[in-house]
């Protein structure tokens, strides 16, 4: 029977790496998770067989303790600052121990000329060191995750209204497991795909109208679309901050990608076959992927009191407090 190497999985308890620990240990692969705590998700793979080991992104000494042992990682920053200083300290890590390939997660933003994000380009910055370490890398850099619309299941389903900050920009959305099962096929055979870099997208590029309508289908009322501005989608962020996770940074940052979003950057050189070439298996369609955000959503049913928290909700995101001009600078800034 053939051995399998175990692999190491950064940032496991973040929405694609727990999804890909866990799809990995279905398939009988040993993994080990580097955390930078044990949360309440880490001590789930744990449970599931994952070895944990503690550790933070720019520390040397943690880093090689955790990649002693492994020939592959799956590597993921948080989105945070940092992350160049951060991937020359993982670069000398994995040279010290022996790695003999990295998935790298990207951004697909990150190979488009003038990108006001920090962390875009932070990206850029990491993908020209990964390219110069002689290290074997593969870029993953996915589109835009349809994970970020789960926020908006509560007023399509109780209200009958889609928060859309999109415009007419159009996004192949692709579901957090469609990410979870590409990256897992990257991680068992890397090699053909060394310096290259691996799109997977949904199967279609549709915009904010297409979208409300399947929500329309699928919930089977009638959702309107409620533009708002990008002031109001950082609102909305701040306000959902306890529930989601979400923080200033995150904020200001997504508030970038979705002007990018309106310019149709995602669908300019999408959909792509990524997703069926790796997995042997469609990419999920929008339709499944909102069916499967209300399914598994607390606000699955319209209801008289799902409708007053809906609505002490969106009172919550006009009220909520967002970084002036000067923090937003700030938090776009090394500085």
């Amino acid at each position: 029977m053939e051995t399998k190497e175990k692999i190491l999985i950064t940032l496991a308890t973040g929405t694609t790496g727990y999804e890909i620990t866990k799809e990995l240990l279905k398939e009988g692969y040993p993994v080990r998770i580097y955390v930078r705590s044990g949360n309440k998700r880490a001590n789930a793979l744990e449970n599931l067989g994952a070895e944990i080991s503690l550790g933070e992104f720019n520390s040397y000494l943690q880093l090689k303790d955790a990649l002693t042992g492994i020939k592959t990682v799956y590597y993921c920053y948080p989105i945070m600052k940092g992350m160049p200083a951060a991937v020359e300290i993982f670069i000398e890590a994995a040279k010290a121990t022996g790695v003999e390939a990295v998935v790298f997660m990207g951004q697909w933003l990150a190979e488009f000329d003038n990108q006001e994000s920090l962390l875009t380009n932070d990206i850029k910055k990491a993908y020209q060191t990964l390219e110069r370490s002689g290290l074997n890398v593969v870029y993953y850099a996915p589109v835009f995750f349809a994970d970020n619309l789960i926020a908006f299941t509560e007023s399509i389903v109780q209200l009958g209204q889609m928060p859309s900050p999109f415009g007419d920009g159009k996004c192949p959305w692709i579901s957090t497991g469609d990410l979870a099962r590409t990256a897992v096929a990257l991680l068992k055979n890397p090699f053909p795909y060394i310096g290259k870099k691996v799109h997977p997208t949904g199967p279609e590029s549709i915009d904010a109208k297409q979208m409300a309508n399947v929500y329309s289908k699928v919930t089977g009322r009638k959702v309107k679309l409620m533009p708002v501005s990008d002031n109001m989608f950082m609102k909305a962020m701040m306000a959902a901050s306890d529930e989601f996770g979400y923080n200033a940074f995150m904020a200001v940052q997504t508030t970038f990608y979705i002007q990018e979003l309106r310019k149709n950057r995602f669908a300019e050189s999408a959909p792509t076959d990524v997703v069926k070439k790796l997995t042997g298996t469609e990419a999920e369609d929008f339709e499944s992927i909102a069916r499967g955000f209300i399914n598994h959503s607390p606000y699955n049913k319209s209801s008289f009191s799902g409708k007053v928290h809906a609505i002490k909700n969106l009172m919550k995101i006009i009220f909520a407090k967002v970084p002036d001009k000067s923090e937003q600078e700030a938090l776009n800034s090394n500085q």
